[in-house]
């Protein structure tokens, strides 16, 4: 009997122990969250400064992506976790450093002059609710009634920013935002991509390096080719401090993508869509003296909700 309460008393402390070591184990995860959440918002501010200094976009993205992965780099070496040469781990490089660096911010750096930077970090809230209809056609997930309201609140998210006359301060910005939108649905892509491909595991540091890497080579054969080079000359502007804040913020924001991933898993990576569009709204308000119509935030809220729905386990997973 004794040794029975014993091993019931071993058992409690042992389940104490495992508790308490779990319990502030998500502490981490979810700070790292919210530093991602309000650098990425602020990323948005940045673009607009430095595209409306005067940097030609091709150049200040291809820029930022020098910045960012030699900052990368330096901690690569720091940790002794260099990038991987396999081909396997290269072509991943490539494909996330072609879609999800180049691509996309290079349309993001298009728009950011002609859209104020709250609406323009709307379409960050959009890349969950569309990855789900992404994963369920190419059989990576299945379809299900509270997802695809999920889906479906997204997308009148997007009707009540485009379509009401009075929901953005011009009509003219209208073909902006929906090419703004362009860059969740690279977002998309790349994850699909990803997933088909299921390129090895990979630490956070030597991934998000690789992948700004493979994505300023990208872009530096863009730039070229479109005669876009461009380099820091005369005094540094505003525009330049900004691009170089931009790297700085880039290296830190993939990489805390890549770890939160890494941690927590992607499903607590999504939550960071409640956040960006918040900050990068709170930002613009404290730079740019932005305000925002009713539709807007109607639009935010059911972009939330739509995050929310999508988010849900379906029933068919137990």
């Amino acid at each position: 009997m004794a040794a029975r309460e014993t091993d019931t008393a071993e058992a409690s402390e042992a389940a104490a122990s495992r508790t308490a070591r779990s319990a502030p184990s998500m502490g981490w995860p979810i700070f790292m969250l919210f530093v991602s959440g309000i650098i990425w918002g602020l990323f948005y501010s940045l673009n607009r400064f430095a595209v409306t200094g005067g940097i030609p976009f091709l150049a200040y993205v291809f820029w930022i992506g020098v910045g960012a992965a030699i900052i990368l780099f330096v901690l690569c070496l720091f940790t002794r976790s260099l990038p991987s040469l396999q081909w396997a781990h290269l072509r991943a490089y490539l494909v996330l450093g072609t879609i999800s660096f180049g691509l996309s911010y290079s349309v993001l750096a298009v728009v950011a002059p002609e859209v104020p930077v709250g609406v323009l970090s709307l379409g960050a809230t959009l890349t969950p609710i569309l990855t789900y209809p992404a994963a369920a056609l190419f059989k990576l997930d299945r379809f299900a009634l509270l997802r695809t309201l999920g889906l479906v609140s997204g997308l009148a998210a997007v009707a009540l920013i485009v379509v009401p006359e009075t929901s953005l301060p011009s009509p003219d910005m209208v073909p902006w935002v929906l090419l703004g939108m362009v860059t969740p649905i690279l977002y998309v892509a790349n994850a699909i991509i990803i997933a088909l491909l299921k390129p090895p595991p990979s630490g956070a540091l030597p991934l998000a390096c690789g992948t700004l890497t493979a994505g300023a080579l990208f872009m530096l054969v863009v730039m070229l080719a479109s005669g876009q080079w461009w380099w820091f000359e005369g005094p540094m502007s505003d525009g330049d401090w900004a691009l170089i804040m931009a790297a700085c913020v880039l290296a830190l924001a993939f990489y805390l993508m890549i770890e939160i991933i890494r941690v927590a898993g992607p499903v607590i990576f999504t939550t960071v869509n409640f956040i960006v569009p918040l900050a990068a709204i709170g930002w613009g308000i404290i730079f740019f003296d932005e305000s925002h119509s009713l539709w807007i935030w109607a639009a935010l809220a059911l972009m939330i909700l739509g995050v929310f729905l999508v988010n849900r386990p379906s029933k068919s997973a137990g």
